[in-house]
C-alpha cells in the first residue's frame, strides 16, 4: 500500500514539474558575486550578478559569517550601494577579519546559492582618486620647475590619522604616449625639477592606503612650460620705406622674448649730430614699426637707426640700419585704373587705358615726378613686353590680341607694381591720331602761306 502511495506522489510531483516546465518556469539560476570594495578600510560593499529568474519573481538575500564565529548574518543594507549590492557600515566592518559571503536567489519553485566569496577588508581597499589637482610653474635662479598640489579623496578621514595615503604623480609631454611616474610619498604636493622649457605637459595623481590597491588616476591637468628665461635675442630691422620723400616708416622683426614680457624701443641719430632720439610714432604704421612724419623727416640726411629689446633679464640691440630717405622712396601703386573700349569708322576697335597717380604723390608741386611703365603679354603667353610711358597717365592700343596688362610706375630710384588688369583687352595705336593732327596743321600752314604770298603779290602790283 505504501509503495503504491509513494509511487502516486512521485507521479503527481513529476506531472507538476512537467507542467511547470512546459509553462517556462523553473527555480532561479545561480547568482555570482562579482566584487567587493572598500574605500577606506572602515566600510565596504559587495555586488552580485543575478542569474536567470526562472520566469518568476525572484528575491536575493546575502548571508555572511566571520572566520571566528559560527553565527550567520544577513546583509545590513541593500540600498546604499545601489541595486544587487550590500553595504557594510562601520558597525558591521571588522578589519583583519575574513568574511564568508554567499547570495541566495529564491522564487516560488526553489532557490539557488552562489559560490562563496572570502573577503579580507584590508585586501579590497581601493580609495577614490585625489581631487583638486592644480599645476603651476615657478622660477628660481633662471630655472623653471613644475609645482603640483592636490587634496586627499573626499572620503578620507585624514584628521583622525586613521587614513594615511601614499601618492604617485605621473606626467608626459602632450602628444606623447609614454608617462613618467614619480613616487611622491604621503605629501600632497610635489616639485618636478626636470621639465623641458617650451613644452606642454599633462599631469595626473593617484593614491592608495597602506594596503590594498591604487586608486584610479585623477583628472588630467595641462600646463605650458615657458621657454628658458633669459635676456631677449637680437631684433632685426626688416626695411624702411618712403612713399613720397616727405615721410617714411621702418619695420622690425621682434626678438625672442626669453620667457618674459618684452618691450621694443626704436632709437635713432642723424648724421652730424650726437643726440639720440626715440621713435616719434609707434602706432600709425602698425605693430613693430616706427612712423616718421614730416616734422621728423629730413631729406638728404642719413639716419642711424637701432631697435632695443628689453625684458626683466636684460636687453639686446639690433644691428644699426643706415637710412637716406632719397634711396628708400617707393611710391604706392597708381589708382583709378580704367579701360574703355572705342570704335572708329573704318578702323579697328581699340581700348583706352587711364589711371591716376598714387594719392600721396605730390605731382602738382613738382616735388615728386612720377614715370610709368606698362607691361603686357598675350593672355596665355609667358614673356612680358615692357613699355616706358614717361609721365603720361593715358595710353591706348589696337585690339589685335587678347592681352594682360600690369602697369608699373617709378619715382626717382624706386619702382612699385600697380593694380593688375588681367584678362583685359588692349589697346589703341596712338600714332594714327597724331599723324592726322600733323596733316591738318600742315595743310592749314600751307594755306596761310599761300594767302600771305598772294597778298604780297597783289600789294607789289599796286
Amino acid at each position: 500500500m505504501k509503495q503504491k502511495l509513494t509511487s502516486s506522489v512521485q507521479t503527481i510531483l513529476l506531472l507538476a514539474l512537467t507542467a511547470v516546465s512546459l509553462m517556462g518556469q523553473s527555480y532561479p539560476g545561480k547568482p555570482k558575486i562579482i566584487r567587493c570594495h572598500s574605500l577606506e578600510k572602515e566600510t565596504f560593499s559587495c555586488w552580485w550578478k543575478p542569474g536567470s529568474d526562472g520566469g518568476l519573481p525572484t528575491n536575493y538575500t546575502m548571508f555572511y559569517s566571520k572566520d571566528s564565529e559560527e553565527k550567520i548574518y544577513e546583509c545590513p543594507d541593500y540600498q546604499t550601494s545601489g541595486p544587487n549590492s550590500c553595504y557594510f557600515d562601520k558597525n558591521h566592518t571588522n578589519p583583519w577579519t575574513t568574511y564568508n559571503i554567499t547570495v541566495i536567489a529564491t522564487n516560488e519553485i526553489g532557490s539557488n546559492i552562489s559560490d562563496p566569496q572570502y573577503v579580507d577588508v584590508t585586501s579590497i581597499v581601493q580609495p577614490d582618486a585625489p581631487v583638486n589637482l592644480t599645476v603651476e610653474t615657478k622660477t628660481s635662479a633662471s630655472i623653471t620647475n613644475l609645482w603640483a598640489k592636490w587634496s586627499p579623496p573626499p572620503t578620507a578621514d585624514v584628521r583622525a590619522n586613521s587614513h594615511v595615503y601614499h601618492y604617485e604623480l605621473r606626467l608626459k609631454t602632450e602628444g606623447m604616449e609614454e608617462w613618467e611616474t614619480i613616487p611622491v610619498g604621503v605629501q600632497t604636493q610635489y616639485n618636478v625639477i626636470k621639465v623641458q622649457p617650451g613644452a606642454k605637459y599633462v599631469v595626473q595623481v593617484r593614491c592608495m592606503l597602506d594596503l590594498g590597491k591604487w586608486s584610479e588616476w585623477s583628472s588630467e591637468r595641462h600646463i605650458q612650460i615657458p621657454k628658458r628665461q633669459s635676456p631677449p635675442e637680437k631684433p632685426t630691422i626688416i626695411k624702411c620705406r618712403s612713399p613720397e620723400k616727405e615721410t617714411f616708416t621702418c619695420w622690425w622683426k621682434p626678438a625672442s622674448n626669453g620667457g618674459y614680457p618684452i618691450n621694443h624701443t626704436l632709437l635713432y641719430s642723424k648724421e652730424g649730430e650726437e643726440q639720440v632720439y626715440e621713435c616719434p610714432d609707434y602706432k600709425t604704421a602698425g605693430t613693430n614699426s616706427c612712423y616718421f612724419d614730416k616734422k621728423h623727416t629730413s631729406f638728404w640726411t642719413i639716419y642711424n637707426i637701432t631697435v632695443k629689446a628689453t625684458n626683466e633679464m636684460g636687453s639686446n640691440v639690433s644691428d644699426p640700419h643706415y637710412v637716406d630717405v632719397t634711396y628708400i622712396v617707393q611710391p604706392d601703386p597708381p589708382v583709378n585704373i580704367t579701360l574703355e573700349l572705342k570704335k572708329s569708322v573704318n578702323r579697328k576697335p581699340y581700348l583706352i587705358l587711364t589711371w591716376s597717380p598714387p594719392p600721396l604723390a605730390d605731382v602738382r608741386s613738382g616735388w615728386l615726378t612720377l614715370e610709368y611703365e606698362l607691361r603686357l603679354k598675350p593672355q596665355e603667353g609667358e614673356e612680358w613686353e615692357v613699355r616706358m610711358l614717361q609721365v603720361f597717365t593715358r595710353w591706348c592700343f589696337l585690339v589685335d590680341k587678347i592681352l594682360s596688362a600690369r602697369p608699373f610706375l617709378h619715382a626717382d630710384y624706386a619702382y612699385s607694381r600697380c593694380a593688375s588688369l588681367n584678362n583685359s583687352v588692349c589697346f589703341l595705336e596712338y600714332r594714327v591720331k597724331d599723324m592726322v593732327v600733323w596733316i591738318v596743321v600742315g595743310v592749314l600752314s600751307s594755306l596761310i602761306c599761300l594767302i600771305m604770298s598772294w597778298i604780297m603779290i597783289l600789294k607789289g602790283y599796286r
